[in-house]
């Protein structure tokens, strides 16, 4: 019977991650989605992954808002968000690269782009070509203007 409670468990937070992958997916050219997937994440609790997306979340709302005070407050809580997660789990390819795409994407004059080449130099050399959002994170990098062609053809 505690085999079975710990596999329930267990594929309950799998089912978990991969709805929220799938509803980041969505979000970010959805604006409702973007607020799904806040609200899906808003209970991380010490989850460096689920933490990244919540911020991941406030960031697509961000983007997607249209009132530029409340857009420049999503954007720095997505960012203090993100740093919290980096710092809870540095050596995660997901939570590095959610705050890579949100900085990258960050206007400069925002000073929201401080961990920009940290991340991309360890995400570049941790590559996961099996990850779950490999196929994101690969069309993500192929599109940056921070990657050099050569990088570009590495993916």
């Amino acid at each position: 019977m505690l085999w079975i409670s710990m596999c329930a468990m267990l594929f309950s937070g799998y089912t978990e991650i991969n709805s929220v992958r799938n509803t980041y997916k969505l979000a970010v050219d959805q604006s409702a989605k973007a607020d799904e997937l806040v609200k899906i994440t808003s209970n991380h609790g010490n989850n460096a992954v689920l933490m990244a997306y919540y911020g991941t979340g406030k960031a697509l709302q961000a983007k997607h808002g249209w009132n530029p005070a409340s857009r420049f407050s999503l954007a720095r809580e997505a960012a203090n968000i993100l740093n919290k997660a980096v710092a809870a789990s540095p050596q995660n390819l997901e939570v590095r690269f959610l705050r890579f795409s949100f900085e990258s994407r960050a206007p400069g004059m925002l000073g929201l782009t401080l961990h920009t080449a940290d991340d991309k130099a360890w995400i570049m050399s941790h590559l996961d070509k099996k990850h779950p959002i490999w196929d994101v994170m690969k069309a993500f990098l192929k599109d940056c203007d921070l990657l050099s062609a050569a990088e570009k053809r590495g993916l």
